[in-house]
Formats: structure tokens, C-alpha cells, sequence
């Protein structure tokens, strides 16, 4: 009995080992030990192959040497000619099978371009680069067009493009409507660095766009969206003997000899471990090159309304309103639609932009107010604004707690306690001050020595926003300066509280000196220099129009950098493009390295700027 159960149990144990290492081969498992997978997957097999011409099927399958997964196909893979229905995408095995849902067009040569969407199942190692290319018709076209995009404000690459191309004559709508309603002839993804490439192209003429497509539609028709395109028709051109790029097929991924079964002599032509289109399909080999379709430099940009707009109105506080124009406003006229108060007392001011208006008026009226504003015949507005200040929901007072006094607000430019070379103390006011009244009680303490009441400000605005200063700061000093209360009278009646403000200025052999021996690139235009900090904030900014030696002094230790804009329309700032008018963005360029200015010493540089070169 007891040797008859252990047969049994033994019976029982085997089938259940058994079991589970079948179960084990069926299911693929990450391997446990060994070096890490850093090989991507490799193509083995396609049904049809790659390059292959009269294509009639509905699918495409192709074999790895390993399981693999595809991520992120909607946003990865790429098909050119762009088609209206995506194909569906199924792994079986190691076999990737692509289905298409639509008929596709005649005599058309078509890239797959997969990017980072295929990659090994246990590490996820990208297949980068990987394309697939087949043609409906008879030959694989064979010409291509290649370049760069950049920003057109700062020259840096765009963190994702599309190139797309469409023909030069179309029968049913106007040109300039071909990226508002037509998808592309063909359509190519930028690279983290710009460079772009269209590949298997017709041998015709084109129109070419670039487009940032942010609802992925391949249509200039989102707000926002940033568009680059050329003004006169390119031309695709053969490059003899051209191997593997990000949109060919990748040598070393499918290695093919003369008897495998994918080889088709119809179709394909090996030069070494290289894969090359048909040389029955290269047609106008003797065409020369065209320098202009190998190396396109596009800027993009985003258009802007050009329609002069009242962007807001708005109370500040008790006192002050502000009028934000979408443009640098002049010979601008607000009229009330009511008489004024005698006593609105108003002064206004612009800001240095001029597209902002602040009108400062007397804070003890709170009616409202009716204004027209217009400006010549691009602006028309009528609004209606209420002078009384909201209460703050957060800010509760007891009832029998009495509200200090307002005092007048001063900020001053002695960042950090330090005030650089050759800059002058400033202080600047909330509202402007209309008279000052330095009292004997004011101390200026200039290296331990004190000054009593000799203390001297100057107005620098037109209104009495800012004072300055009216003693020479001098290189490696210390200034001590007490305010006593009531010294600036405010526009309101407020007077400033006491005010403390201690500085020093370092030595002169702390700073940095840079001469610029530059270039006008053409005497005709105003170009707009800027210098720049690493992080292209604007420290300086001059017109210049002809050449000469600029000199930059007492810069601080830091690394710089230099922007030139040509001004084409002489309005001082960088100007965006517009499509319908046919208008590029005004061309920018940088000097070639950034500056790193040290202590103590003289940087001399020389720049004649070119408008082609890259950043």
C-alpha cells in the first residue's frame, strides 16, 4: 500500500516538474545573469523586401533576430507620403506586420521611418534610424532634398518639426492656401540638432514648408503653430552614390548577399556591405548639383496679429491705471466721454516699450470712468473703467484698529549692497514725486567720512519717477546714505519714511574691457547690436549703421554673448515674418563663441557678420 502511494506521488511530482518547464519555453522570459542587452534588435527578414518596387499588398511584415515592442507609434513613426488613416501595427512572434487601411497611390514610392518606436523587449535598446522604403510603381524614386531649420528669433533648433512638401502647381487650389488645406506630397521629421533630409523624392519642383504642428494634422491651422518656408521653388537633387542616413536603411540592420531570398538584382544594387537604390532608377544623373537643395537653411516663426489692440485696463491701486496696447502706441487720444473732476489732478506717463500708458490721478475720487481711446485709424475703442479699488477678501482689519498712514515707496539699484562701475545710485518712486526738502538731519558717509546735508538728488525722468544720485561714484568706495522722513513729497501728499542705504563700488581691476572692431555687413540697414549674458538677457543694446570701434567698459566677470539683428524696417526691435505677405522674420546672427570677460583685462574681437551662418 505504502510503496503503491509513493509510485503515485512520484507519478504526481514528474507531471507537475514537467508542466511548469513546459509552461517556462513557452513564455519568452528576461534572461536572469549575464551582461547587459545594449544591442538593439536587427532586421532579418521582409516580406516584401526592402526597396522593393511594384508593391500591391495590403501589408508589410518584417522579422527581427529578437522579440521586440513598439512604443509610441502615433508620435515615432512617420510615413511619407502622409497617409489619411494610420496603418495598424501587430507584433506576432518577431515579426512586426503593418497593415494599411486605405488604397494606396499609384506609382508613388513610400518611406516608412519608425524613429525610436522599435525596440528589444527585455532592455528596450532603440533600432534608431530604421526606415523601410517601397514603391507602387515601377522605380524607387531617387532624388532628395536636405538642410536645417532653426528659430528664427535665437537660431536655436526647434524641438520638433516637420518638413513637408507639396507640389508647386496644384490644380484645385490657390499656392499660397497649400499648407492651410493640403497635407503634404511628402513629409520629414527635424532632428535634435535641426538637419532634416527627404529622401526618395520625384524629380520635380516643390514648395517647401516647415511646420511645428501641434495637433498633428500636418495643417497651418492652429494658433500658435510656427511656420518657416521659402519664397521661390526648390528642386530635389540626385546625390551619386549616397549610402545610409537617418532616412535610408541602415547597412549593418539587414545584411543581404546575392543569394538570399530578399535579394531582387530588379530593384537593388549592392556596393560592399551597402544598400543602394536601383541604378535604373536614378534618372538625370547628369543633373548638376544644387547647392541650394543640400544645404537649406529655414527660420522658423510664429505670426502675430498685426492689428493694433487695447490689450487691458486695469486700476493698479488707488491712483493709477494702466493701459496695455498689444503695440508701441503713438499719437494716441483718450477723450472722456464725461467731463473729468477738477481736481483728477491727471499726469501720465509711458513706459519705455511705449506700449504701455499709466495715467496717475488723485486716489481720493473713485467714479468711473467713460473713455474713447483710438489711434489714427487702427484703434477704436469706448470703455467704461470704475476709479474705486476692490477690498481684498484677505486683508481684514479690526474695526477699531486705525490704518497707518500711506508712506512713499523707494527702491533703489544698489543690488546685493553693491553698486557696479559705471553705473550712478538710483531710487525710483510709486507715483512721482513733485518737490524734495533735504533736511539737516541727512547723513553721507563716504569712507568713514561723514557729509551732513550734502546730499544732492536730481530728477531723470519726465514725470519724477526716478532721482539720481548727484556725486560721481568712485571705484573702491564705501557710501553710507540716511534719509531722514519727509525729505520726497509724493503726488498724493505721501512722504517718504527714513531710509538707510549702504553700498560699496569695487576696484576697478575687478572688471573686464571689451573693443569690438565691427563690420556692417551692408550699409543700406540699421542693425541692432545686443550683448548678452549666457542666459540672453539683454544688457546693451546700440543701432549702429556703419563700421566702427565699439568699446564695452567695466563689464562684470561673467561670459557674454553678442546678437545682431538686421533692422529692416528701422523700428528698433526684432520683427516677426508673415506668411500671406510673403515677409521672412528679420535675420539675427551671433558672434561665433561667447566672451568670457575676466578680471583686469582688455578683450579685443573682431565681426563682420553673415547672415547664413549658423549659431
Amino acid at each position: 500500500m505504502l510503496k503503491r502511494f509513493g509510485n503515485s506521488l512520484t507519478v504526481i511530482l514528474s507531471g507537475l516538474i514537467l508542466g511548469f518547464l513546459l509552461h517556462q519555453c513557452a513564455n519568452p522570459v528576461t534572461p536572469i545573469g549575464g551582461p547587459k542587452d545594449e544591442d538593439p534588435p536587427q532586421v532579418i527578414a521582409s516580406n516584401p523586401a526592402n526597396y522593393s518596387i511594384n508593391f500591391k499588398e495590403k501589408s508589410i511584415e518584417i522579422t527581427f533576430d529578437e522579440f521586440v515592442k513598439l512604443s509610441n507609434t502615433q508620435k515615432q513613426v512617420l510615413i511619407s507620403p502622409p497617409l489619411k488613416t494610420n496603418p495598424e501595427y501587430r507584433l506576432r512572434g518577431k515579426t512586426l506586420r503593418i497593415r494599411f487601411e486605405e488604397e494606396l497611390l499609384e506609382e508613388t514610392t513610400y518611406t516608412l521611418f519608425f524613429g525610436d518606436a522599435i525596440g528589444d523587449l527585455t532592455e528596450n535598446n532603440p533600432l534608431s534610424g530604421f526606415s523601410f522604403v517601397f514603391s507602387t510603381g515601377s522605380v524607387i524614386d531617387s532624388m532628395s532634398i536636405e538642410g536645417i531649420v532653426r528659430n528664427a528669433f535665437d537660431l536655436v533648433p526647434p524641438e520638433e518639426a516637420y518638413v513637408m512638401l507639396y507640389d508647386s502647381a496644384p490644380d484645385t487650389i490657390p499656392v499660397d492656401s497649400l499648407p492651410y488645406l493640403l497635407r503634404p506630397l511628402y513629409v520629414a521629421r527635424t532632428d535634435a540638432e535641426g538637419h532634416f533630409r527627404l529622401a526618395n523624392l520625384k524629380d520635380t519642383a516643390y514648395k517647401i514648408f516647415v511646420l511645428s504642428d501641434m495637433n498633428s494634422n500636418f495643417r497651418y491651422d492652429m494658433p500658435g503653430e510656427k511656420i518657416a518656408f521659402l519664397d521661390s521653388l526648390i528642386k530635389p537633387v540626385y546625390q551619386k552614390m549616397t549610402v545610409y542616413d537617418s532616412l535610408l536603411l541602415l547597412s549593418d540592420s539587414l545584411k543581404l548577399t546575392q543569394n538570399d531570398s530578399m535579394w531582387r538584382d530588379d530593384s537593388l544594387m549592392m556596393i560592399g556591405d551597402s544598400l543602394l537604390v536601383a541604378a535604373d532608377s536614378l534618372r538625370n544623373d547628369s543633373l548638376p548639383p544644387l547647392e541650394s537643395a543640400l544645404d537649406l537653411q529655414l527660420f522658423m516663426f510664429e505670426e502675430q496679429d498685426s492689428v493694433q489692440r487695447l490689450l487691458r485696463t486695469e486700476l493698479i491701486r488707488k491712483g493709477l491705471l494702466r493701459f496695455a496696447f498689444r503695440y508701441p502706441v503713438r499719437d494716441l487720444i483718450i477723450e472722456p466721454m464725461r467731463p473729468l473732476p477738477d481736481s483728477f489732478n491727471l499726469i501720465d506717463y509711458y513706459s519705455a516699450a511705449h506700449d504701455t500708458l499709466f495715467w496717475y490721478f488723485n486716489p481720493t475720487i473713485s467714479d468711473s470712468l467713460f473713455l474713447t481711446i483710438r489711434q489714427d485709424t487702427v484703434l477704436q475703442d469706448t470703455i467704461q473703467l470704475s476709479l474705486a479699488e476692490k477690498k481684498s477678501q484677505t486683508s481684514k482689519r479690526k474695526n477699531d484698529e486705525e490704518e497707518k498712514p500711506a508712506r512713499l515707496s523707494i527702491q533703489h539699484n544698489a543690488k546685493g549692497r553693491k553698486i557696479d562701475l559705471p553705473k550712478q545710485l538710483r531710487i525710483s518712486f510709486d507715483e512721482p514725486v513733485t518737490h524734495l526738502k533735504m533736511r539737516d538731519t541727512s547723513w553721507f558717509i563716504i569712507n568713514q567720512d561723514t557729509l551732513l546735508n550734502q546730499i544732492r538728488f536730481v530728477q531723470s525722468d519726465s514725470i519724477g519717477l526716478n532721482y539720481t544720485l548727484d556725486t560721481l561714484l568712485t571705484a573702491e568706495s564705501s557710501y553710507t546714505i540716511l534719509l531722514p522722513d519727509s525729505v520726497f513729497f509724493g503726488y498724493s501728499g505721501k512722504t517718504n519714511d527714513t531710509t538707510l542705504i549702504s553700498f560699496s563700488v569695487p576696484a576697478e581691476d575687478q572688471y573686464g574691457h571689451l573693443y569690438l572692431d565691427f563690420t556692417v555687413p551692408d550699409t543700406n540697414y540699421n542693425y541692432i547690436l545686443q550683448l548678452l549674458s549666457n542666459k540672453e538677457q539683454l544688457l546693451n543694446q546700440r543701432i549702429v549703421n556703419k563700421s566702427q570701434m565699439l568699446h564695452y567698459p567695466y563689464l562684470t566677470l561673467a561670459k557674454y554673448l553678442l546678437k545682431i539683428i538686421q533692422d529692416s524696417n528701422k523700428n528698433g526691435r526684432w520683427d516677426t515674418g508673415d506668411y500671406l505677405k510673403k515677409q521672412q522674420p528679420e535675420l539675427v546672427n551671433y558672434f561665433p563663441k561667447e566672451i568670457e570677460i575676466r578680471a583686469n583685462w582688455d578683450f579685443e574681437e573682431s565681426w563682420e557678420p553673415k547672415f547664413n551662418n549658423k549659431k
